[in-house]
C-alpha cells in the first residue's frame, strides 16, 4: 500500500512539472546567451509554447514581432539583423519571458566532419599535440568569437533540440573547440575585423552517411544497408563460432570480422542519424557557410563517395533553405591506408564536390603524417580554409587560395609536357622526387606506370622515363606516402591528380 502511495505521488508530482514546463516559453539551445547571429541577414527566431499562445519578440535594434504558437506548441518569427558592431538582446514575451544578452551579429560557419575537425586545441589521448596549441591558446581571449559545440548524439528520427551553450573565446574554450574551427574562425576575425561564430558539430570515425537525411540516401546504399541489418545476426553467431574454432586449433585463420556486425553495433554510424541528432537541430539558426573535414572513414567505398559526399552538401542546402551556401572542405591527407592507393583516390573523390556551386578545397598534401591520421598542423588547415573563403565568400581577390592545378596535358615523343594553372601566382617545383619517393609517374599503353624525372620550364613540367617510350597517361603523388612537390610561390601545395581512368594497372621499378 506505501509502494502504490508512493508511486502515485511520483507520477502527480511528475504530471505536474510536466504541466509546468509545459505552460513556459522554451527556446533550443542554440538561442542563447553569448550567440553570434549573421549579420545583414534575415534570420529565425524559434521555440515552443502553449498551443494558441501568443509570442512576442523584440530585439533590442528593431520592432517587436507577434505570432501564434502552432497546435504543437511550435512557434517561429523572422527578424533582420544589423551589419556588425553593435551588441543587442532579445526578450520573447509568451506563457513566460525569456532574454538572450549579449548578442553579436557576425559571421557564422558550422565546422563538421570526423576526428580531425572534432580534435580540440587541447591534449586528447593518443595524440600528438596540435602544433603551437600552447602558444595559440595562451593569447585566445577574443571576445568576439562566439563558439557552441554541439553533443555526440545519434538519433534515429530528426530531433529539434540540443544541449549546449555559446561560449566567449577564451584561453580555456578554445582548448575545448575543434583546433581546425578555432583557428579558421581566429582567420576570418583578424582579416574581416569582425565577430565570428563557429557551431562544431562533429563526431570521430563516421563515415558521410550518417551525416545525410534518409531520404537523399542512393537506392544502392538503402539496399546495402537493409542487408547489413538483415545478416548480421547471422553473421555474428557464424563470427563467434569461428573465433572459438580458432582457439581451438580447429581453424588456423583468425576470422575477419563482419562488415555487417560493425555495422549493427556502431550505432552513431547508422543511416541519418547524425543529420537527425547533430545537423538537424540546427538547420533554422542562420549560417553563412560550413566547413568540412571528413573522408578518412569511407576510403574504403571512395567510388560511392563521389556521389554520397555531393549528395550530403545538396541536402544540407536544401534543408537550409538559405540558397547554395559555401561549403569548403579539406583535403584528406597523406597516409598510410591499407589500401595502397586509398589517399589519392579518396582525393579524388571528395574533389567530385567541385563541380557543385561556392565549393572548394583546402589542400594538405605537404602537411600530412603518414603514420599518424591526425596530423597535428590543424593551424596551417585552418589558415588554408579561411584562404579559401576570404578569396570565393568575402572578394579579396588579392588572396591566393588555391595551389596549382592541371590546365592540360600531351605526349611529345618520349616526354609528357603538363601545362598548370597558378592563378594570381607562379609554379614552383620542389623536384621529382622526396626522400627517394617519386612523386611523378608515367604509362604507356601497357598501363604499366614507372617513375619519372620532372623537369620544369615556367608553368611546364615535362616528364620522361627511360622505360616509357610512348608515355600516355601520368599520375601525381598516386600513392599513400607521396608527398607534395609541385607548389605555388605561396607554398599551397597541388592536389593529387591523375589523367587515367583505370581501375587495373601495374606499378614497375
Amino acid at each position: 500500500m506505501k509502494r502504490l502511495i508512493k508511486n502515485t505521488l511520483l507520477c502527480l508530482v511528475f504530471f505536474l512539472g510536466a504541466q509546468t514546463l509545459f505552460a513556459q516559453t522554451k527556446l533550443p539551445a542554440i538561442l542563447s546567451d553569448n550567440m553570434c547571429l549573421q549579420q545583414s541577414a534575415e534570420v529565425k527566431i524559434w521555440g515552443w509554447d502553449n498551443p494558441g499562445q501568443t509570442v512576442t519578440v523584440k530585439p533590442s535594434w528593431a520592432k517587436a514581432v507577434k505570432t501564434e504558437t502552432s497546435e504543437e506548441g511550435k512557434w517561429l518569427v523572422k527578424i533582420t539583423t544589423p551589419k556588425a558592431g553593435k551588441t543587442g538582446t532579445i526578450k520573447v514575451t509568451g506563457s513566460s519571458q525569456e532574454t538572450i544578452n549579449n548578442i553579436l551579429f557576425g559571421e557564422v560557419w558550422l565546422c563538421s566532419g570526423q576526428s580531425n575537425m572534432e580534435r580540440a586545441l587541447g591534449f586528447r589521448a593518443g595524440q600528438k599535440p596540435i602544433v603551437g596549441f600552447y602558444e595559440e591558446a595562451q593569447k585566445a581571449n577574443y571576445n568576439k568569437i562566439r563558439m557552441f559545440n554541439v553533443p555526440k548524439v545519434p538519433t534515429q528520427t530528426p530531433v529539434e533540440d540540443i544541449e549546449g551553450e555559446w561560449v566567449e573565446c577564451t584561453t580555456e574554450t578554445a582548448l575545448k573547440f575543434s583546433a581546425v574551427g578555432f583557428f579558421y574562425g581566429k582567420e576570418l576575425h583578424e582579416n574581416l575585423n569582425t565577430p565570428v561564430g563557429l557551431i562544431q558539430s562533429a563526431w570521430g570515425g563516421t563515415p558521410v552517411e550518417p551525416w545525410t537525411p534518409e531520404e537523399f540516401y542512393t537506392e544502392k546504399t538503402l539496399d546495402l544497408i537493409n542487408k547489413f541489418e538483415k545478416s548480421a545476426e547471422a553473421d555474428s553467431a557464424y563470427y563467434f563460432q569461428a573465433v572459438k574454432y580458432y582457439k581451438e586449433g580447429i581453424i588456423n585463420i583468425y576470422p575477419k570480422y563482419p562488415v555487417s556486425l560493425s555495422y549493427h553495433r556502431r550505432k552513431h554510424v547508422h543511416k541519418a542519424v547524425l543529420y537527425n541528432g547533430m545537423i538537424s537541430p540546427l538547420i533554422n539558426y542562420c549560417i553563412k557557410g560550413a566547413i568540412w573535414y571528413q573522408g578518412e572513414s569511407n576510403v574504403p567505398n571512395w567510388k560511392d563517395y563521389k556521389t554520397h559526399f555531393p549528395n550530403m552538401i545538396n541536402s544540407w542546402r536544401e534543408k537550409w533553405g538559405i540558397g547554395d551556401f559555401p561549403f569548403y572542405f579539406v583535403q584528406i591527407a597523406p597516409r598510410a591506408y591499407d589500401d595502397k592507393y586509398g589517399q589519392p583516390q579518396i582525393v579524388e573523390a571528395q574533389c567530385e564536390a567541385l563541380k557543385l556551386k561556392n565549393t572548394g578545397v583546402a589542400a594538405t598534401q605537404d602537411i600530412g603524417a603518414v603514420y599518424d591520421i591526425h596530423p597535428p598542423q590543424k593551424r596551417e588547415v585552418g589558415r588554408r580554409l579561411s584562404l579559401v573563403a576570404l578569396n570565393q565568400t568575402y572578394g579579396k581577390t588579392d588572396v591566393v587560395y588555391q595551389g596549382p592545378a592541371l590546365s592540360s596535358y600531351k605526349a611529345e615523343g618520349e616526354k609528357m609536357v603538363l601545362e598548370f594553372e597558378t592563378p594570381g601566382s607562379e609554379l614552383y617545383s620542389s623536384g621529382f622526387a622526396i626522400g627517394g619517393i617519386y612523386s611523378f609517374y608515367v604509362a604507356g599503353e601497357n598501363k604499366i606506370f614507372y617513375p619519372a624525372r620532372a623537369k620544369q620550364e615556367g608553368n611546364k613540367i615535362i616528364l620522361n622515363s627511360a622505360k616509357v617510350q610512348r608515355p600516355v597517361a601520368v599520375r601525381y603523388n598516386w600513392a599513400n606516402n607521396a608527398n607534395a612537390t609541385l607548389f605555388n610561390l605561396q607554398g599551397l601545395p597541388a592536389l593529387p591528380f591523375r589523367t587515367d581512368d583505370w581501375d587495373d594497372v601495374f606499378y614497375g621499378e
